[in-house]
């Protein structure tokens, strides 16, 4: 019995675990992690866990506080609304609605890739306002392209497209029809002098 008792307990079998990550892959974590990426972030886009990035980071003092400010920005370089705002040279002006909307359409993507629903969600609803916006503008551009042609179809067969308003100077060269006169052509009985019982033919009656 004695000497059963100082008989050393069997190893106990170790289990099959994943392969700890390389050198090269923990120091472009801690590259990112100080950046200012999320910690989930990280691990996600390197195949490490979160307790392990928590464990190295305590172990090897990882401390963001100590790291320089630099404003915020998470967009990557390779994000389409980065590349768009460098080809327009920060000139808005030069956006198409169209291109926008491409944008959220690609973030939206990128969020259901990452399973961001809240993220993919927020970007569907830009998306669909976007393509409202672009349907107003092509609307109001057909109604615009639809009256010049009547515009200058009516040029063509002699007819002025907006007459002289009566009481204005007329234009150069305009035709005498479109005078500023009001009663041009009314008949004379019509006239804007009215016919008062103090008028000579009308004392003569009386």
């Amino acid at each position: 019995m004695p000497a059963a008792e100082n008989t050393p307990a069997p190893a106990r079998p170790r289990r099959p675990g994943r392969r700890p990550a390389p050198k090269i892959v923990w120091e472009a974590v801690r590259a990112d992690y100080l950046a200012g990426l999320p910690a989930h972030e990280c691990c996600r886009r390197h195949g490490v866990t979160i307790p392990a990035l928590r464990s190295r980071a305590a172990r090897q003092r990882w401390r963001r506080i100590d790291q320089p400010w630099t404003p915020a920005n998470t967009l990557s370089p390779d994000d389409e609304g980065v590349q768009l705002e460098q080809r327009s040279e920060g000139d808005l002006d030069r956006i198409d609605t169209c291109e926008l909307v491409f944008v959220a359409h690609r973030r939206m993507l990128r969020c259901v890739l990452r399973g961001d629903a809240a993220g993919a969600l927020r970007w569907r609803r830009v998306g669909q306002a976007l393509e409202a916006e672009e349907a107003e503008e092509r609307r109001y551009l057909c109604q615009e392209e639809q009256l010049n042609s009547v515009r200058l179809a009516e040029e063509a067969d002699g007819a002025a497209w907006l007459r002289p308003t009566p009481g204005l100077p007329r234009a150069a060269g305009a035709d005498s029809a479109d005078s500023a006169t009001p009663n041009s052509g009314a008949d004379p009985a019509d006239s804007d002098t009215p016919n008062f019982p103090d008028r000579a033919e009308d004392r003569n009656d009386a």
